[in-house]
C-alpha cells in the first residue's frame, strides 16, 4: 500500500477537470520549483552556459568520469528545471556525478524542434565536462531525452525515461491506458494529452520518430531504464517503448510501480516512494558506469572454460 505521505499528496490533486490557463499552469510550476530546500552535500547553482533557468547540481567530491543531464517535464508547455532539483540532488548524491538540469524553450511559443535543440545543446555541453553522459527525463522531458538519445546514440552512456510520453499520434489519446486509467490517474487530466500535442507540434506530423519515439529505429541505443506507474494514463507509452527497444536488441529494464501518480519521482527526499525510485535510478546509473550490464566489458573477466 502507498505511504501516508502519498495519500496526503494525492489529496491535493483532486479538482476540476476543466483546462487550466497556461499562465496559471506556468505560475503553479514556478511555485513548486521555489519550494526546493537545499540537500546537504549537494550544491545547486544556475548555469550561465545554458539557457536561463538551467541548474548544475554538484555533490561533494564529484567524480570526473560521468555527468547526468536531467530534463524536466510539463507537457512541453510548462514546468521548469527548478522543479526537478529534488530528484537531481538525489541522483547527485547516489552517483557522485554532477547533474545538469537544462531549461528549454516552451511551446506553443516555441514548438518542435526548439526544445529538442536546446536539450541537444545541454548534452553537448555535458560531453565537454566528462567522457560519459547519462540522459534522464521525466514526462515530456522523457520524450526529449529519447530524442537526444536517438540523435546521440553513439555518445550517450545510458538513458533513464520516467513516465514518458512517447507517442503523440492523435489516436493515442483516445485509446488504451489514456482512457482505461482515467479512474486511477491522479494528475493528468483527459484534455492535457491533445492540448500538449497541438501546442508542441502545431501542424507538424506526429509520426516523426523524434516526436513519437515508439516509431523510431531504436537499434544501437545505449542501456535504458524505463520507470512508470501502472495507475497512470501514460502506462502504454512506456510498455510500448520498452517492447520496441527489446525487439531492437537494446538492453532495457522496465520498472512498473502500482498506485503512483505521474512522475512521483520528482518528490525524492519527501515522498518515500520517490526516494526509493531515485535510489533505483542511481543504482542503474552506477551499474552502467561500471560496465555491469548486458554486453558490458566488466562482465567479460571471468574464467574461460577449457
Amino acid at each position: 500500500m502507498p505511504s501516508n505521505t502519498f495519500d496526503q499528496i494525492v489529496g491535493l490533486f483532486h479538482g476540476s477537470d476543466e483546462p487550466v490557463d497556461l499562465a496559471a499552469e506556468r505560475a503553479n510550476a514556478a511555485t513548486v520549483g521555489a519550494l526546493y530546500q537545499a540537500v546537504p552535500g549537494v550544491t545547486d547553482e544556475l548555469m550561465a552556459e545554458l539557457r536561463a533557468g538551467s541548474y548544475l547540481m554538484t555533490p561533494e567530491e564529484p567524480r570526473e568520469d560521468l555527468v547526468i543531464v536531467l530534463m524536466h517535464g510539463g507537457g512541453f508547455r510548462s514546468g521548469n528545471a527548478a522543479m526537478v532539483r529534488p530528484l537531481g540532488a538525489a541522483l547527485a548524491s547516489g552517483t557522485r556525478a554532477r547533474v545538469i538540469l537544462p531549461e528549454y524553450r516552451l511551446a506553443p511559443e516555441n514548438p518542435y524542434p526548439a526544445a529538442v535543440t536546446d536539450c541537444l545543446d545541454a548534452f553537448d555541453h555535458a560531453a565537454t565536462l566528462a567522457p560519459n553522459v547519462v540522459v534522464i527525463g521525466e514526462s515530456a522531458g522523457a520524450n526529449l531525452a529519447a530524442a537526444v538519445l536517438l540523435q546521440r546514440r553513439e555518445q550517450a552512456l545510458a538513458g533513464v525515461l520516467l513516465c514518458g510520453v512517447f507517442d503523440l499520434r492523435e489516436d493515442r489519446f483516445h485509446t488504451g491506458s489514456w482512457v482505461e486509467r482515467a479512474d486511477t490517474e491522479h494528475l493528468l487530466k483527459a484534455h492535457l494529452g491533445p492540448q500538449m500535442r497541438i501546442d508542441y507540434l502545431g501542424t507538424r506530423p506526429a509520426d516523426d520518430p523524434l516526436v513519437s519515439p515508439v516509431l523510431a529505429d531504436l537499434r544501437g541505443l545505449p542501456p535504458l531504464l524505463i520507470q512508470v506507474s501502472s495507475a497512470e494514463r501514460l502506462l502504454d507509452d512506456s510498455l510500448n517503448l520498452a517492447t520496441a527497444a527489446a525487439r531492437a536488441g537494446v538492453h532495457v529494464e522496465l520498472d512498473v510501480w502500482p498506485h503512483m501518480f505521474h512522475c512521483w519521482q520528482i518528490a525524492a527526499g519527501f515522498l518515500p516512494e520517490a526516494t526509493e525510485a531515485a535510489t533505483r535510478l542511481a543504482a542503474f546509473v552506477n551499474r552502467v558506469a561500471e560496465g555491469r550490464f548486458v554486453d558490458g566489458a566488466a562482465l567479460s573477466t571471468g574464467p574461460a572454460i577449457p
